[in-house]
């Protein structure tokens, strides 16, 4: 006699359940291949902003004014805190002849980054068409930050969105009323620095003792060098705000540009 050709009910379920698992282990993948993908393609995006925004910011530097008062761009921190974001840029860029070659820039002469004060993802290049007054000496930051936050806050400037792809977060052990800050960084470092320039002028220094870039000097002038280091954290998904540390993994893409010009004696 033949056995039936059914199954059981025992073996009905083994069956569902090892058809769950396979089912449930393809949609494991599925979703992984999916999530490579999207982490990919927004990388490929990230990075193709990271490149305009730092050949832009590059070429504006290398061909920036500079002058023994200004040197060619200028660094403006905020400050939150004890904490110090080195967040905007200043850079002396007139179009055309500057109206004082020899003394220090006004403020429809610069161009200006930093992120929008509204949506700090957004990092800004930003004019000042209409404002004709000097700007202060580069060692007053203070009325730097505050002339720079009456621009930002007012409507008097022109400005264009490089990327809405800042990576924003609050600094370290941050009060969560406290702004969120877009991640761009700059640092510059100047040779002959502010200081040996300050040390010559009040006769501590000799001119031929003075660290010149490259060692190039005459009796009459010698060569500086104004250099800018630039770091900029991107998302390359959707998610800018960080809530924690390890909340998301940002983009980080490094850039530089030199400026050389000439000290008068």
């Amino acid at each position: 006699m033949l056995p039936p050709c059914g199954l059981t009910l025992i073996e009905l379920l083994i069956a569902m359940s090892i058809m769950a698992m396979v089912v449930g282990t393809l949609g494991g993948l599925a979703h992984g291949v999916r999530t490579a993908f999207e982490y990919t393609e927004g990388y490929g995006v990230a990075t193709q902003h990271a490149r305009v925004v730092l050949d832009r910011i590059a070429r504006r530097v290398e061909g920036a004014k500079a002058n023994a008062h200004f040197p060619g761009f200028l660094v403006v921190p905020e400050i939150e805190g004890t904490w110090e974001f080195p967040e905007t840029l200043v850079i002396w860029r007139p179009n055309g002849a500057p109206a004082n070659p020899n003394g220090l820039p006004r403020y429809n002469e610069l161009v200006i980054y930093t992120p929008n004060l509204n949506s700090p993802g957004q990092l800004m290049e930003m004019t000042v068409p209409l404002d004709d007054r000097t700007v202060p000496p580069t060692d007053e930051l203070s009325r730097w930050r505050s002339e720079l936050k009456t621009i930002r806050e007012g409507s008097g400037f022109e400005s264009t969105v490089l990327t809405h792809l800042l990576r924003v977060c609050l600094a370290p052990e941050g009060n969560r009323n406290a702004p969120w800050r877009g991640a761009v960084r700059f640092q510059s470092r100047l040779l002959p620095s502010e200081q040996d320039w300050s040390l010559y002028t009040t006769g501590d220094v000799a001119w031929q003792e003075l660290p010149w870039a490259q060692g190039i000097h005459g009796s009459q002038t010698g060569l500086r060098q104004a250099s800018l280091q630039i770091e900029l954290q991107l998302t390359p998904g959707d998610l800018a705000f960080a809530t924690s540390a390890g909340s998301q993994a940002p983009a980080v893409f490094f850039g530089a540009a030199t400026l050389y010009y000439q000290l008068e004696r």
